[in-house]
């Protein structure tokens, strides 16, 4: 079977939350998000003139309001990215992305008064606040923002950075997808889109991953001065903003990366230090993958190629979408019933689009419309079996994202540090089923395999990005970094973490990889070697757990959005990630996963 001929690969159909660009009750939903601006800006009046229970009452009632108003901000935002990602010259998704944008901007503008007001707030006022039911979920996000309390500014000034922001800095990353979507690849005597280029490199023929590697490298270097005043712009405004807030107590760009993921610096520092510490576990997979293809080392094309066929047919196999959607519903059920059906559910509704389309987003992801409490899957299906461990990924973040389908808005939001955990757990679910079932050499090769990939890529990618984007914010705080600049550092990261494992280096990646570019989040690296590490850790418990493993999990998930990591991990299991120990533990099993590795090839040579 070949991609055109597999049907079953879905799109996704969000007409029940609106029918198109026209409909009257998106039309409605934005003027409603327009009218709750007004009301709170009208409230906020009241703030300085009220007495005490006059101020509790109206804090309450923003606070109502700003969830109201963020919910359909978020749907509607949702429904234009949906649209964007399938198709990157769509106007109309273009133009409500762009409304959606200035529109949660202004949200956060006509709360910021009482978020004010709230982090300044007395304890006595807080208590009175949050002893309303429905702003009682919003405790733990103003007892965490207050730990910034010396960093914050006047509210004049925090209104002008966010309404300035949405045609400054979040316009740099708008521009970024808009040039993703639009780069052509030329591959061999075919052209075709980054997401279809990227695909290639999954492929089995050494041939063509080097040239669809080749195409990437090209489409990206003929826009590299582009690509480099988007990543100068949004760290160049983040330094200044950084700077602004350095009134009262320097801030550290590390901090505001590890307040929004909840997490300590200590816990980064444990996290990182442990893994570079032990990142030969990482260059053993690597130079195993490199015997397994049979070549001397790998290059940059072939860190995520699929493992070999040993009777050296180069041809692969094709994985079926529904076939996938089987193995991988089988693999959740063996864990959680529930989790399993949750899989085809969403297949059947129409939440995944996999579909190949021009002019398509690279990438994958999982999103959700809040008010319905849907999630939604975006992907580019091509069959191989990297796919497979994709879908497996993003079901993860949808399954995290059902299980709190019954809690407040508030508390559905957690940090990527956490969701990542979910999503690499799912992974592993699958990949564990794959070698329980695995009935022959080749088999089993094939999911170790996959391991072995999650550790060259945990382990050395993400840690190279770390390293890198550290650099850019330094460098960055001197001025201006060209292109040839960002090249060399990405090459100087890169060779730190890789060292002799791989041959050359993917010099482009500061261009090509679109975390570094996205305007709202730093730092979009360590979070994935943090949910790696932390799922494996959490995995390895099922045993001491038995069938009470999967309530553990969901328990786990359901407090991601209302407690920092370190809290949440004491709470659960009674360990601290501040701890280099932890991140021992969790590095044990990967590097038995590469023992393992190592073990079948030795066999099989």
């Amino acid at each position: 079977m070949n991609i055109k001929m597999d049907d079953s690969i879905p799109v996704w159909d969000n007409t029940h939350i609106y029918q198109d660009f026209n409909d009257p009750a998106l039309k409605q939903d934005l003027k409603t998000i327009t009218e709750i601006c007004d009301a709170l800006s009208d409230k906020a009046l009241a703030l300085d003139t009220g007495n005490e229970n006059t101020v509790v009452k109206i804090l309450v009632e923003a606070i109502k309001l700003d969830e109201k108003a963020s919910i359909l901000c978020w749907t509607a935002s949702t429904f234009a990215s949906s649209a964007n990602s399938v198709d990157a010259k769509n106007e109309d998704a273009s133009r409500l992305d762009a409304r959606t944008n200035t529109l949660s901007a202004r949200i956060d503008q006509a709360f910021k008064p009482f978020k004010q007001y709230l982090l300044k707030a007395s304890d006595e006022v807080l208590q009175q606040v949050f002893a309303d039911r429905a702003a009682a979920s919003y405790q733990f996000y103003f007892q965490h923002e207050r730990k910034r309390n010396a960093h914050w500014l006047s509210t004049d000034e925090e209104v002008a950075i966010s309404a300035l922001s949405v045609d400054g800095l979040h316009s740099w990353w708008r521009l970024y997808n808009d040039l993703r979507g639009s780069l052509r690849c030329q591959v061999g005597d075919q052209e075709m889109g980054l997401a279809g280029a990227f695909n290639l490199t999954l492929q089995h023929d050494p041939v063509k991953r080097k040239q669809a590697w080749d195409g990437i490298q090209n489409a990206w270097r003929s826009r590299e001065e582009t690509a480099a005043a988007i990543l100068n712009a949004v760290n160049g405004w983040r330094n200044e903003e950084n700077q602004l807030r350095s009134n009262i107590e320097p801030v550290h760009y590390l901090d505001v990366s590890c307040h929004r993921q909840k997490i300590e610096r200590s816990t980064l520092s444990a996290l990182m230090d442990t893994t570079e510490s032990r990142m030969s576990i990482g260059h053993r997979a690597l130079k195993g993958m490199a015997k397994g293809l049979g070549i001397g080392q790998l290059e940059p094309q072939d860190i995520l190629a699929p493992c070999p066929k040993l009777n050296h047919d180069l041809s692969g196999s094709y994985h079926a979408f529904s076939d996938s959607i089987d193995l991988i519903s089988d693999a959740f059920s063996q864990f959680d019933p529930e989790m399993g059906d949750f899989a085809k559910m969403m297949y059947q509704k129409g939440w995944i689009d996999a579909r190949p389309s021009n002019n398509r987003a690279n990438g994958a992801y999982c999103s959700k419309f809040p008010g319905a409490r849907e999630p939604r899957v975006f992907m580019t299906w091509d069959g191989a079996i990297t796919n497979v461990i994709t879908l497996a990924h993003e079901l993860g973040h949808a399954w995290h994202n059902w299980v709190m389908r019954d809690l407040s808005f508030v508390e559905t939001i957690y940090p990527s540090t956490l969701a990542e955990t979910a999503s690499i757990f799912a992974e592993t679910l699958v990949r564990d089923a794959l070698a329980r079932e695995a009935s022959n050499d080749q088999e089993k090769l094939a999911t170790s395999w996959e391991d072995a990939k999650s550790a060259g890529s945990f382990l050395i990618n993400i840690p190279a990005r770390f390293d890198f984007e550290s650099k850019l914010v330094e460098s960055r705080m001197q001025g201006y970094v060209p292109a040839s600049e960002l090249s060399a550092m990405m090459s100087e990261s890169w060779g730190k973490w890789y060292q002799n494992s791989v041959s050359g280096c993917d010099s482009m990646f500061w261009a090509a990889k679109m975390h570094f570019s996205i305007s709202g989040m730093s730092f979009y690296n360590y979070p994935y070697l943090f949910g790696y590490l932390f799922s494996l850790g959490i995995y390895a418990k099922k045993d001491q757990y038995g069938d009470q493993f999967s309530d553990v999990y969901r328990a786990v998930l359901m407090d991601t959005g209302r407690m920092t990591s370190e809290d949440l991990i004491k709470k659960h299991f009674d360990q601290d990630i501040r701890q280099p120990e932890f991140w021992h533990a969790s590095l044990d099993i990967v590097e038995k996963q590469v023992v393992r590795f190592e073990e079948l090839l030795d066999n099989i040579a």
